[in-house]
């Protein structure tokens, strides 16, 4: 899929708590700017997951880009010792 994607992002997969079957794979694609790039890259997911009906294909969507944002470093804020460390 990554290479019908501007971008590509792999998340971790989520709990089982929160789904009804083990997920394989959880991946953020960006795949494009025009209803055309995403309808063909939807179509590419369909086109698969009736191709190989095991695993599951699934894709949800579409959801704001927020796995491909960037933070600015802020040197300007100060240090917070009370917040855990995400390093």
């Amino acid at each position: 899929m990554t290479d019908r994607a501007v971008e590509a992002v792999q998340h971790p997969p989520q709990s089982a708590e929160a789904i009804r079957q083990p997920m394989l794979l959880n991946g953020a694609y960006l795949a494009g700017r025009t209803e055309a790039e995403a309808a063909a890259f939807a179509e590419t997911v369909e086109a698969l997951a009736g191709r190989f009906p095991r695993p599951r294909l699934e894709l949800t969507g579409p959801w704001p880009p927020y796995s491909f944002a960037e933070l600015p470093d802020r040197p300007d804020l100060p240090d917070r010792p009370d917040l855990p460390d995400r390093g």
